[in-house]
């Protein structure tokens, strides 16, 4: 009797925007770079989240798929190291983005209203990297002390664009510029965007301290519980200030989420703390490992080429 084997499964491409060759990987000495791996960058990217699932489409496809109400750490944690690959990991990035396309694929719904809704919405999954622009220029003076320039504005907005092709950002319609992007984003504040139960939700998990039912063993949760609950406190202050802080004003109205000077005072008060400590800290204390370690490896060869510069065969050439 003879057996077939049965076939491979092969990727569906179909659902890839952009081949290999259009895409620019992000170099590890941009400002991206150098923002994007520092640890105070979770908080940043926690606002973005609540951005996306402000869009109809995000928060009913997150609300019904996503783990973050079960485990809200775990996805957190997956989230950032999806992050990391796109901005550090050089081949690996272009890997993670297809893989996230793919991975959205099949995340399909009815929506209340009973129409069918996709992951893979355009503008959609458009919004998901267009919000990352807003709440970086928003951080800026947090992080660093001070506005980006107008120039260091252009730079952030290009590696914006390189990044929505790295996972596989349809093009169309995705504004192009930064000039483009204002009358963009003043449409989804005007027009698009809601207080979707979704973003309400992570909104109040911020302030709710994480539980450990399912990380330790049975008879230590209780007292794994209460010590989270106390060593959480501050964590929690810094996410959830940054978070709200770092969100556009109408972003906040639209929420029914307060904010106050006394807030905001807190707020940069923890933050210029923290930009202390990342003048004295060394990088290793302060960077994800992947961001870390792909900053030095870039460092490293870069003063590999400036040695090659004194080599007798360059001297030669030059004269």
């Amino acid at each position: 009797m003879t057996i077939t084997q049965p076939s491979p499964v092969l990727p569906d491409e179909s659902v890839l925007s952009h081949g290999d060759d259009e895409i620019e990987l992000i170099s590890p000495d941009s400002l991206t770079a150098e923002l994007v791996g520092r640890f105070t960058f979770l908080p940043v990217n926690g606002a973005a989240f609540v951005m996306q699932v402000m869009h109809p489409v995000i928060g009913d496809i997150v609300g019904k798929y996503s783990v973050y109400r079960t485990d809200p750490m775990g996805r957190a944690v997956r989230s950032i190291d999806s992050v990391m690959r796109w901005v550090y990991g050089g081949q690996e990035a272009i890997e993670e983005g297809k893989r996230l396309r793919r991975m959205h694929q099949p995340l399909q719904m009815r929506n209340s209203e009973g129409k069918h809704i996709s992951a893979l919405n355009p503008e959609a999954y458009q919004w998901v990297i267009a919000t990352a622009f807003p709440t970086s220029l928003k951080a800026a003076p947090l992080v660093l002390g001070r506005e980006f320039t107008p120039d260091e504005v252009e730079e952030i907005y290009r590696d914006n664009l390189r990044i929505a092709k790295i996972v596989q950002v349809p093009m169309n319609g995705f504004p192009q510029t930064v000039e483009e992007f204002a009358p963009y984003y003043e449409n989804m504040i005007d027009n698009v965007l809601v207080a979707h139960p979704t973003a309400l939700e992570l909104v109040r998990q911020m302030q709710t301290a994480p539980r450990l039912d399912k990380m330790v063993p049975a008879p230590f949760v209780r007292f794994a519980n209460t010590v989270a609950r106390i060593a959480s406190v501050p964590g929690q202050k810094l996410n959830y200030l940054t978070t709200v802080g770092v969100m556009d004003p109408r972003i906040r109205e639209i929420l029914g989420v307060t904010w106050s000077d006394e807030e905001q005072r807190e707020l940069e008060r923890i933050h210029a703390a923290i930009r202390v400590a990342y003048r004295v800290l060394p990088e290793r204390l302060t960077y994800f490992p992947l961001a870390y370690h792909a900053r030095r490896h870039h460092d490293a060869i870069k003063k590999m080429k400036q040695r090659e510069g004194a080599g007798a065969a360059y001297k030669v050439s030059r004269s």
